[in-house]
């Protein structure tokens, strides 16, 4: 008897839950956050960091005048992406800081503190990028 009332309970409480998560989809916040972004397309993405052989003699130093931050600078094509431009690759936002020699078209190179994480980044063709308006 004691299972059966507790299976009950369960069920109601799985069914409350439920429809309070009906009653808040489509809210205004969510259409809101939808018109933010727009979508650029499918990009390449590798990886630099401040080292000689990925930045030569810059180092640190952005195109922007910024110096370069993990989980915020990228390099870009300025015709395709002004500088300054917030941009979502896989749910995280980066600022379009920096520009690099072998960047060109949809091609966008992250910033990283360490040439081993630059490595381990590698390369990874065809990603979807948005631009956050």
């Amino acid at each position: 008897m004691l299972k059966v009332m507790k299976k009950k309970m369960l069920l109601v409480v799985m069914m409350l839950v439920m429809a309070s998560g009906f009653l808040f989809t489509g809210s205004a916040s969510t259409d809101a956050k939808a018109k933010e972004v727009k979508y650029l397309g499918k990009y390449k993405l590798t990886a630099y960091c401040g080292c000689r052989k990925c930045s030569g003699k810059w180092g640190n130093r952005t195109a922007s005048g910024k110096r370069a931050k993990q989980g915020r600078t990228i390099a870009v094509d300025k015709r395709k992406i002004k500088l300054g431009t917030k941009v979502r690759i896989k749910g995280k936002t980066y600022v379009a800081e920096d520009v690099g020699g072998g960047v060109k078209g949809k091609h966008i190179d992250i910033y990283f503190k360490s040439h081993k994480q630059t490595k381990r980044f590698g390369k990874k063709h065809g990603v979807k990028v948005y631009k956050i308006k």
